[in-house]
C-alpha cells in the first residue's frame, strides 16, 4: 500500500492588477502578486482520501489554482 505524508494543499492566487480609484483605471503590477493560502495539512492513507481531500479543496475554493505537494512510500 502507498502512503502520503506531509500533504500540503494550497490555493494559488494571481493578481495582475489593481483597480486605482483616484484614476479610476486597472493599472499592472510589475510583477504579479502571488498569494498562497493553505487549505489542507496533513497525512493520507490511500489515493482515494488523497483524490477526496483534493476534490474537497476544490469545492472549497473553485476559482483558483490548487497546488499540493506530498511524500510518498511504500508499505509492505
Amino acid at each position: 500500500m502507498i502512503t502520503y505524508d506531509k500533504v500540503k494543499i494550497h490555493s494559488v492566487r494571481t493578481d495582475d492588477t489593481y483597480y486605482d480609484s483616484k484614476k479610476k483605471k486597472h493599472i499592472k503590477y510589475a510583477k504579479p502578486k502571488v498569494t498562497k493560502k493553505l487549505l489542507f495539512e496533513d497525512n493520507c492513507y490511500d489515493l482515494g482520501e488523497l483524490y477526496m481531500q483534493i476534490k474537497n479543496c476544490h469545492e472549497r475554493d473553485p476559482y483558483h489554482k490548487i497546488e499540493v505537494t506530498f511524500n510518498s512510500s511504500l508499505e509492505y
